[in-house]
């Protein structure tokens, strides 16, 4: 549950500062954003299911996967708050026998790619949001995968802590837990 800090918490030192969620009866402070690369400076982000009007936006060509083969999946895009342009997708299922969410398709606008990208940490984001569900559905033994679709798995591993697992990649326990400290709270 979201709750709004000035109004429930009267916390001042949170206020203006990111999202303070309800969990049990701690209350966690949560500062997701994107970094504009060509300032530096650090934008609030929101991760939303998407709605049927959202796949026309969507185009292979913008974001290097058929979309719409996913729509009995569930998809969340990332957006600047209070903004409506898509800049990544992620396509997630759920396994609960294996307490295991795997990340069945990830997908940054290509304006956000290489060297000429407008903003970072999109991925990191979509991956740390999925980590986060993983550890609210299934607690300690929480785990999240996915199987990289193009040359991106090496990437992975370095970038995010992710390990191999046959074709595919996971992590969990404190691989897990240091990927959402750095993108939550830095």
């Amino acid at each position: 549950m979201l709750v709004s800090c000035a109004t429930n918490l009267g916390e001042e030192d949170l206020c203006g500062r990111g999202r303070v969620y309800k969990i049990g009866k701690h209350f966690v402070y949560l500062f997701m954003h994107l970094i504009e690369v060509s300032t530096g400076k650090k934008y609030p982000v929101s991760i939303e299911l998407i709605s049927q009007l959202d796949f026309k936006k969507i185009t292979k060509k913008r974001y290097s996967f058929n979309w719409k083969a996913e729509k009995e999946q569930t998809i969340y895009k990332i957006i600047l708050e209070g903004q409506t342009d898509i800049l990544g997708l992620m396509s997630i299922e759920y396994y609960e026998s294996e307490s295991r969410i795997h990340v069945r398709l990830l997908s940054v606008a290509v304006e956000n790619i290489g060297k000429g990208k407008l903003y970072e940490r999109i991925a990191g984001t979509l991956l740390v949001f999925a980590g986060r569900d993983a550890i609210k559905f299934f607690g300690y033994k929480a785990a999240i995968s996915l199987t990289p679709k193009t040359s991106l798995g090496q990437h992975y591993m370095d970038e995010y802590g992710f390990e191999q697992a046959g074709i595919s990649l996971f992590m969990e326990g404190r691989n897990l837990q240091k990927l959402l400290k750095t993108y939550d709270y830095d």
